[in-house]
């Protein structure tokens, strides 16, 4: 009896609760933490109408799936729109965790991401977009504050009566305008078209890249036009082996879209250095050979592989010269320079920079300042003593020298 007692008193307490909390319900309006309860360890709260009302309202970010041209991205395959729902339902779980997410993805974008396998590797390829994605929005802040500081700058400089010359200014000169620039170092190029010394980059190595290789191997291509088009003595760069349909070559076209137009300085085709040119006349640069490049050879033609391998490193381009019957060289990277860490594997655009000075004046010591030093160990300027034709002692043999100097006076005195 006691008991049933107590149990009625309890039901009675919770339904007197319950009724002044619907009570209460009816008259609030916004989401606002109601009074708690004596009698449980939690709080009731209303669904807002409002959503300037909450207390942790969030707004609506809009999120890379919003806008999805599925046509464009599947092709009217019901396959791939299967995957890509797949995809995007996977994409909204790792917004929604919080990853590293772009804000918008490209058609194309959507596709490379329909290409990739695993969870992990898509991952990694949402995470590079997004990285890029920001370092563009910094650029574009960065550039922003540097006009802001410039004006104030200009603003709060004094002024007098007299003329004053210089930016935002007056000025005695007639301004070079980018166009006239452009068409200065086109006419190089078209220079070079039919006088200079012709250098091929094999692009054939599309299939053992992957995704992000391929997207780099773009851009090194790109940054290799670019620097020998502003060099004094450009070369005749001729891209061979093309795919059209190829990563590298659709990222190329977008970053140059009039890559096709018959007046603009670049030669690419898609037969092999072999139909061009005589067997002879071609040295292909790999730094998986035996035999080092000396001297740089006018009458002979230069082949650079087009190929970023940062994830496997093998012999690829040793493979294509055995097989193709060319002679082959390596950079002598070893007797002017002392590596520090890395591979001795150069980019493209370094390679072009290296071989364009080097046919100038065929110095080594001013062709290999283009390598970037933190692959390299610095040593003081008195050790590097002129030997020969403008050699360098390398940092590696003074190091030879010291040890075994030290060892043979050691020897002496016992």
């Amino acid at each position: 009896m006691l008991i049933s007692r107590c149990g009625l008193r309890i039901l009675s307490k919770l339904g007197y609760l319950s009724k002044s909390l619907i009570e209460r319900s009816k008259y609030s309006s916004s989401l606002k933490l109601c009074a708690p309860v004596t009698s449980a360890s939690r709080y009731y709260c209303i669904k807002p109408k409002d959503p300037s009302d909450t207390l942790n309202y969030e707004p609506n970010t809009p999120k890379p799936f919003d806008d999805i041209d599925y046509d464009s991205i599947t092709g009217g395959d019901e396959e791939t729109l299967s995957k890509l729902k797949r995809l995007i339902l996977e994409i909204d779980l790792l917004y929604e965790s919080g990853e590293q997410i772009p804000s918008r993805l490209r058609v194309d974008q959507w596709q490379n991401l329909l290409q990739l396998s695993s969870r992990s590797s898509r991952m990694k390829h949402l995470k590079y977009l997004f990285l890029i994605e920001k370092k563009k929005e910094n650029r574009v802040v960065r550039k922003l504050e540097k006009r802001a500081e410039r004006l104030e700058r200009y603003e709060n400089e004094p002024k007098n009566n007299h003329i004053e010359y210089g930016l935002l200014r007056n000025s005695m000169f007639h301004r070079i305008y980018e166009k006239q620039m452009n068409s200065l170092y086109n006419y190089r190029l078209c220079e070079a078209m039919l006088y200079g010394q012709d250098i091929l980059i094999d692009c054939s190595y599309d299939g053992h890249m992957s995704l992000k290789e391929q997207t780099n191997c773009a851009k090194q291509l790109l940054l290799l036009w670019s620097y020998n088009r502003t060099h004094k003595d450009p070369f005749n760069i001729i891209f061979c082996n093309v795919d059209r349909e190829g990563t590298v070559f659709k990222c190329l076209s977008k970053t140059i879209p009039t890559i096709d137009d018959p007046t603009f300085p670049l030669n690419y085709t898609k037969k092999s250095y072999l139909d061009l040119y005589p067997r002879e006349k071609l040295v292909y640069l790999t730094p998986h050979c035996n035999e080092v490049l000396k001297e740089y050879n006018h009458d002979d033609i230069y082949i650079i592989g087009a190929m970023v391998d940062k994830m496997k490193v093998e012999p690829l381009s040793l493979a294509k010269g055995k097989r193709d019957k060319i002679r082959m060289a390596k950079l002598p990277l070893d007797l002017y320079l002392d590596w520090k860490q890395g591979t001795k594997n150069l980019t493209i655009n370094q390679m072009i920079m290296i071989m364009a000075d080097l046919k100038i004046d065929n110095n080594w010591a001013n062709a290999l300042k283009h390598i970037p030093r933190r692959k390299i160990l610095e040593v003081d300027a008195y050790q590097r003593g002129l030997i020969g034709n403008n050699h360098k002692i390398s940092a590696k043999r003074i190091r030879e020298d010291f040890r075994r100097n030290s060892v043979y006076s050691l020897l002496i005195k016992k």
